[in-house]
């Protein structure tokens, strides 16, 4: 009894166990608050849902998710082996150019192919104009059009792990493979995927994931989604409860899609890595094959990079006669402000955390891995789940205050600043862990040793060494997050202070009014911004063995 008080007086006393655990627990806040709301009392409106729209929002949802999981394992899957295992003209420029649809939102494609093949979209003119064929459009406004916007969007998510999977095999399964007779096809279905099965699906469930969270597209294309639901039910039917109960059901399709990704993976690992053993020796392709590899590779870049941006770039020089300097300044210097603040408060915290993992890891990596799920709620779950808390803590202070000294403080909280980081943290403190542990981790402890000797406290040992040695980790992780921040839409609609727009906000709403080319300015800021990182990592970082 006397050695466990004298346990937790200790754990009392350090304060990084303390700090980390708290900001852990606090991440875990709106998923405890939204799944407190699926035991609520239903209403009529919530009778109405499940009379009227909720069979569309599950059938919908599901239908997107397994076709576009299908498309970009496709895409995804088959590109990255194809870089890999051949070579061919260009292949070391597709290696990184199949990387950059990810600068481009789901959103903003979804802007651009319904205004270039919609009905009186640009190809609908153009072939009447010079071909003479009328009637000429293709109807994005349904499923099969969001499946088209989301799969060209997302695959790179499944080429990257593929690929790292890919370079990380033996080539002595290839090899044997080759001298049983097998062709490259056999190679390719019967040892690599089967290898590559856990990174394949881990980037499946990355794709499922931003599929179920995504609001802009659903919302432009008119598809009744999860995502759709939870705006409409709060913001035209007014129905708060009804909101978080569809919320819930949303968290727990999410935690379902997760939990079966753990069983795919089972005890697998993401690379079949024999050290020592050589790099991969690439087929030279030459001729028809040559031309084919080529195609295969463009096709995704093409339809998910180069046709949106050129057209972005096009309207938004077009559309600089609608923006005032000053007003687009505002509007920039706002988003950058959210996406600077979020990214630090997001670093601070996972250097607290990963820190103290590092002073006592049996302790604190359970909660850090806790404060990781907080990535996978899409970003209305975490806004809608932020809300009801805050509204509480706000009416608790207020009524106070009110009894205490008759003054009413109102909101201090709900629709301000803090809500907005608070979802930001929610969403994206993961990968802030991700990036700062992966660095640390490769500090020897026998540094902190050294510093110790020299009369170093934790706090400068800190500071002074490991903030200096992770700096590179540190950078990633703020660049991440401040890109993913700037791109973020629902939890930015549902949470912003009043009068508050950001580049993604002010987009969605010139789209959403027919204004294309006036959107395009503050989309094309997005995306150059995205491509910053994307491109330095992307030429920067070679993905080769055991990388």
């Amino acid at each position: 009894m006397i050695k466990l008080l004298f346990c937790v007086s200790d754990f009392i006393k350090d304060g990084w166990n303390i700090s980390a655990i708290l900001i852990s627990s606090v991440i875990l806040v709106p998923v405890i608050s939204i799944l407190v709301y699926l035991f609520y009392p239903t209403s009529d409106i919530w009778s109405h849902l499940i009379e009227t729209v909720l069979y569309d929002y599950v059938t919908n949802s599901l239908i997107l998710v397994i076709f576009v999981a299908l498309g970009t394992a496709i895409i995804g899957v088959s590109t990255a082996w194809i870089v890999t295992m051949f070579e061919f003209p260009l292949r070391s420029y597709f290696e990184w150019f199949l990387v950059l649809p990810l600068a481009i939102p789901s959103y903003a494609l979804s802007y651009v192919y319904t205004e270039l093949f919609g009905l009186g979209g640009i190809a609908y003119i153009n072939f009447k104009l010079f071909l003479g064929i009328s009637g000429f459009s293709i109807n994005f406004y349904s499923l099969p059009g969001a499946i088209f916007i989301f799969t060209f969007s997302l695959f790179p998510y499944v080429y990257l792990l593929s690929k790292i999977a890919f370079v990380s095999q033996s080539t002595a399964f290839y090899e044997v493979a080759r001298l049983s007779g097998s062709n490259s096809w056999n190679i390719f279905t019967k040892i690599a995927i089967p290898l590559s099965r856990p990174a394949i699906v881990g980037g499946i469930v990355l794709v499922s994931m931003e599929t179920l969270a995504d609001y802009g597209v659903a919302d432009y294309l008119g598809i009744n989604t999860f995502t759709k639901g939870i705006f409409r039910t709060w913001f035209n039917l007014g129905d708060h409860y009804s909101a978080a109960k569809l919320a819930s059901m949303l968290l727990l399709t999410v935690a379902v899609i997760i939990t079966l990704e753990r069983i795919a993976r089972g005890g697998s690992k993401y690379t079949n890595l024999i050290r020592g053993h050589k790099a991969h020796t690439k087929i030279i392709l030459n001729g028809f094959k040559s031309a084919l590899a080529i195609f295969l590779c463009s096709i995704p870049v093409v339809l998910g990079f180069i046709i949106p941006f050129y057209l972005l770039s096009t309207f938004s020089v077009k559309s600089l006669h609608y923006w005032s300097l000053i007003d687009f300044i505002e509007l920039t210097l706002s988003s950058f402000g959210l996406a600077l603040s979020a990214s630090l408060v997001a670093i601070i915290c996972a250097i607290l955390i990963v820190y103290a993992m590092r002073l006592n890891s049996k302790l604190i990596t359970p909660f850090a891995r806790l404060a990781s799920l907080g990535y996978s709620i899409p970003g209305a779950v975490a806004a809608v789940g932020i809300l009801f808390p805050l509204v509480w803590i706000d009416n608790f202070i207020d009524n106070t205050f009110i009894k205490l000294f008759n003054i009413s403080t109102g909101l201090l909280l709900t629709g301000t600043w803090v809500a907005l980081l608070f979802a930001y943290l929610v969403r994206f403190l993961a990968l802030a862990i991700q990036s700062v542990e992966n660095a640390l981790i490769k500090i020897p402890y026998s540094i902190d040793y050294a510093a110790r000797t020299l009369g170093y406290g934790r706090r400068k040992i800190l500071t002074n060494v490991h903030v200096r040695l992770i700096w590179s980790g540190i950078s990633v992780g703020f660049i991440i997050i401040f890109v993913d921040v700037l791109k973020e839409l629902p939890a930015t609609m549902i949470l912003r202070p009043f009068g508050l727009s950001t580049l993604a906000i002010r987009a969605h709403e010139l789209a959403s009014d027919e204004r294309l080319i006036d959107a395009s300015l503050p989309l094309i800021t997005i995306i150059l911004v995205c491509l910053v990182p994307i491109t330095i990592m992307a030429k920067n970082f070679k993905i080769t063995r055991g990388s």
